[in-house]
């Protein structure tokens, strides 16, 4: 009994291994790509707390550009090394650190190539799509995420977070390899003004 139990667990562990390795196998097909996202955040009532629109881009390795537009404009860059979070209504940018800020930022898996970054998460099929979970879920942001695919392309996110609201990401427009002439930038210079607060 010992033994079958044993092939079981090992079984279950190289599945679920399978499933990370098959995501990522997947997002690598995309070396970049671009799209129009439309958001709706509920609580945990599902009452609806929010709906926004805007333009993303990844490139790999490790870059992201995530420009909401409205209702509020903020717009969150990451060239690989820094991730800026710049709020222009309270002028304000923040500097994290991309890898210590992937908890709080799972978006940043879509270009990741980092092993020590996906090590953070169980990840494990689910039809055409794929749920992850942070391993250590005590001081995640993040509770839950999903990526999910439709006629091999990304489309979009569902994001669950600690105080109990669903986020649900639908992508349109989806472009990969993106177009170099979207005007999207992987860097970020603070404008004249802005408050600088550096987390990394």
């Amino acid at each position: 009994m010992r033994v079958v139990a044993l092939a079981c667990l090992l079984a279950s562990s190289l599945a679920v291994a399978d499933d990370a390795t098959d995501l990522k196998t997947k997002l690598a097909q995309y070396q970049s790509f671009s799209a129009n996202f439309s958001q709706k955040v509920v609580d945990g009532e599902g009452n609806l707390a929010m709906q926004a629109t805007g333009q993303m881009a990844v490139e790999r390795p490790q870059k992201l550009y995530w420009h909401t537009q409205s209702p509020d404009e903020t717009l969150l860059v990451s060239d690989g090394k820094t991730l800026w979070l710049y709020n222009p209504f309270v002028e304000q940018v923040t500097l994290y650190s991309p890898k210590e800020a992937v908890g709080r930022t799972p978006m940043l898996l879509l270009s990741s190539q980092d092993p020590a970054v996906w090590s953070q998460f169980d990840i494990k099929a689910n039809g055409q799509d794929y749920d992850i979970k942070p391993k250590d879920e005590k001081d995640a942001y993040v509770t839950a995420l999903t990526v999910k695919f439709s006629a091999n392309k990304v489309a979009g996110l569902v994001i669950h977070d600690a105080s109990g609201q669903q986020n649900t990401v639908t992508f349109s427009d989806f472009q990969s390899p993106r177009a170099k002439d979207d005007k999207v930038s992987f860097s970020f210079t603070p404008p004249a003004g802005v408050a600088v607060d550096d987390q990394r």
